[in-house]
């Protein structure tokens, strides 16, 4: 099952972080890459995550994060995704998925849960047809 990305600025991001800030042990890694997947969908995400999020040491200080960002509306709820789908240190209701998120970050949520359930392959050959929301 293939995951879609929300368009082709997000797809670069991701290609590009999974290329250039992780290292070859977590660049397949289902948990990083469903950071990295969310973190990637718009500039403010990756504003607040990434100072948090080291792909290359494996370490994302969420707990950090949450006290010195702040998150709100429906990005509270896809940064609260993020770390839940890597180590499940936040918990996420479903009701809030479901009514805090415009479409477009819906979407992107379903998309990371199949991203977290089927990871990549070490190639991440893109198929012809391009996938986006």
């Amino acid at each position: 099952m293939n995951f879609k990305f929300v368009n082709q600025e997000h797809e670069a991001g991701f290609l590009q972080f999974r290329a250039e800030d992780m290292s070859d042990y977590y660049r397949t890694n289902k948990e990083y890459l469903s950071v990295v997947y969310i973190m990637t969908a718009n500039e403010e995400l990756y504003r607040k995550i990434k100072p948090y999020f080291d792909g290359k040491s494996g370490e994302f200080d969420s707990e950090e994060m949450f006290k010195e960002k702040d998150f709100i509306g429906g990005y509270l709820v896809l940064a609260k995704l993020a770390v839940h789908l890597f180590n499940s240190n936040e918990t996420v209701e479903p009701i809030h998925i479901i009514s805090r998120l415009d479409d477009e970050s819906f979407k992107l949520a379903l998309n990371a849960f199949i991203l977290r359930r089927y990871g990549v392959s070490k190639g991440y050959d893109l198929p012809d047809e391009k996938l986006y929301m």
